[in-house]
C-alpha cells in the first residue's frame, strides 16, 4: 500500500523556512549591530571597515529584505483565498493535470461519495489513456456508505409518504459498488501489464449518512460539495414502489487549493484529516479483514 500524501516537499520546505526566517533575520541584525559596536571601540576593526561603503548598502538591503518579508506576509493575510466553483463533470481535467506532473512521485486520490461514480469514471478514462510505459504510480481510496445497514435515504416511501428503509434498493447499490471494486482490480492488472501505471485502488465502507461528497488530489486540491438533490422515482426492479435516490453527478463542487493562501490550506488540511480518520475506522467492502 502506498502511504498517504499529506504535504508536499515544497510545503514542508516553506514551513521550515517560515519557522527559521525570524531566527535567521534576528541573528543577521544582531551580527551587524555587534560588528558596528566592535568597530567603534576596536581600532583595527574600525580601520578595516572605514571607507567600505558596501557595508552600509548591505545593511540597507537587509532592512529592505525584512520589510519586504513582513509586507508580503501582511498581503497574504489580507488577500482572499482563491476558490472556484467546479461542476462535478469537470473533475476529469484535474485528474489529467495531476497525472501529467512528472515531478510528483505518485498521484493520490481520496474521495467520499455515494457510490464513487463521480471520481471513478473520469479517473478511469484518464488512466486508460496513459501512454504505454508511462509507469505512473496512482493510489485511489474510495469511502462509501455501508449499504448493508438500514437507512432511510436512499430508501423508499411508505403508504404515508414517509422515508423508510428499502433493503432491495440497498442491495442494488451494494452490488454496484462491488462491481466497481472488481472492475478496478481488473484495471489495475491491465495497467500493470502495459506498464501504464502501478494502481492501488481500495474501497471501504462506513455507516455514515451519504450526503457529503468531496475529493482530494495529492493532499493539495480539494473539491468539496454535497449531494444536493433527492429524487423520488419509480423503482427499476419489482415490486412496484417509489424510491428515494440521491443525485450528485451534476453537483457543483467548491475547489480549494493549498497554495492559494491560509484559508485554502486550512480547508484542504481539514478535509484530509477527516478523510484519514474515517478511512482508518472504516471496513473493507466485503465486510471483513482481507476480504
Amino acid at each position: 500500500m502506498i502511504p498517504g500524501v499529506r504535504r508536499t516537499a515544497r510545503q514542508r520546505a516553506a514551513e521550515r523556512w517560515a519557522n527559521a526566517e525570524g531566527a535567521v533575520t534576528k541573528a543577521l541584525l544582531l551580527g551587524v549591530a555587534v560588528l558596528g559596536l566592535v568597530a567603534q571601540f576596536v581600532r583595527p576593526v574600525g580601520d578595516a571597515l572605514e571607507g567600505k561603503t558596501y557595508v552600509g548598502g548591505a545593511i540597507l538591503s537587509l532592512v529592505g529584505f525584512v520589510l519586504y518579508s513582513e509586507v508580503r506576509k501582511l498581503n497574504d493575510a489580507l488577500r482572499p483565498d482563491v476558490r472556484d466553483e467546479v461542476p462535478s463533470t469537470d473533475l476529469e481535467q484535474y485528474f489529467d493535470q495531476a497525472l501529467r506532473v512528472r515531478r510528483q512521485p505518485q498521484v493520490a486520490v481520496d474521495a467520499i461519495g455515494f457510490t464513487g461514480e463521480t471520481v471513478l469514471y473520469p479517473l478511469g478514462r484518464k488512466l486508460e489513456g496513459l501512454d504505454r510505459g508511462a509507469r505512473r504510480v496512482v493510489r485511489l481510496r474510495i469511502l462509501v456508505p455501508d449499504f448493508t445497514a438500514p437507512m432511510a435515504i436512499p430508501g423508499m416511501l411508505d403508504e404515508h409518504g414517509r422515508a423508510v428503509d428499502d433493503p432491495r434498493f440497498r442491495g442494488e447499490l451494494q452490488r454496484k459498488v462491488q462491481e466497481y471494486e472488481d472492475e478496478w482490480r481488473a484495471l489495475a492488472r491491465s495497467l500493470r501489464q502495459s506498464e501504464q501505471a502501478e494502481l492501488d485502488a481500495q474501497f471501504r465502507v462506513l455507516r455514515i449518512t451519504p450526503l457529503l461528497k468531496f475529493c482530494l488530489i495529492n493532499g493539495e486540491e480539494l473539491f468539496d460539495g454535497i449531494y444536493d438533490k433527492v429524487v423520488e422515482r419509480p423503482a427499476r426492479t419489482p415490486p412496484e414502489r417509489q424510491v428515494l435516490d440521491l443525485m450528485g453527478y451534476q453537483a457543483v463542487l467548491t475547489r480549494w487549493c493549498a497554495e492559494t493562501g491560509a484559508v485554502g490550506r486550512a480547508k484542504v488540511a481539514q478535509r484530509q484529516d477527516l478523510f484519514d480518520t474515517l478511512w482508518r475506522v472504516a471496513s473493507p467492502l466485503g465486510g471483513g479483514p482481507g476480504s
